[in-house]
């Protein structure tokens, strides 16, 4: 008998691109606590601004990781900005961009697959 809740897993792909998200996300809050810890001892002040940034910006690639998983609506707009911060890495971010373009990025948030070509 199948199951009437959604898997707890989402294809290969939503997950390649939601943990990517979240990793980068996360690399933000270990680089702001990095950057707090070296500089504590020495005469370099940064804002409370700096912070503030910094952790809203990785609260947006933590959160877009969790739209993406779950398929929210707003998931696929929000994977399309944090995506172009990869593109600055040509492999990672062509490889990415291909991704949330496929059929099967976009059926899982409630988009036609397209017919097959002819």
């Amino acid at each position: 008998m199948e199951s009437p809740l959604p898997s707890s897993c989402p294809p290969a792909c939503v997950a390649l691109v939601a943990r990517t998200h979240w990793l980068v996300g996360g690399i933000m809050l270990a680089s702001l606590g990095l950057l707090r810890w070296l500089t504590e001892k020495f005469p370099i002040e940064f804002t409370s601004g700096t912070y503030f940034v910094t952790g809203g910006f990785a609260a947006l690639y933590c959160l877009t990781g969790l739209l993406v998983w779950f398929g929210a609506p707003t998931g696929r707009f929000f994977s399309r900005i944090c995506g172009l911060l990869y593109l600055a890495r040509p492999r990672l971010g062509s490889q990415l961009w291909e991704i949330m373009d496929s059929a099967e990025f976009k059926a899982h948030f409630g988009g036609k697959i397209p017919p097959p070509p002819l």
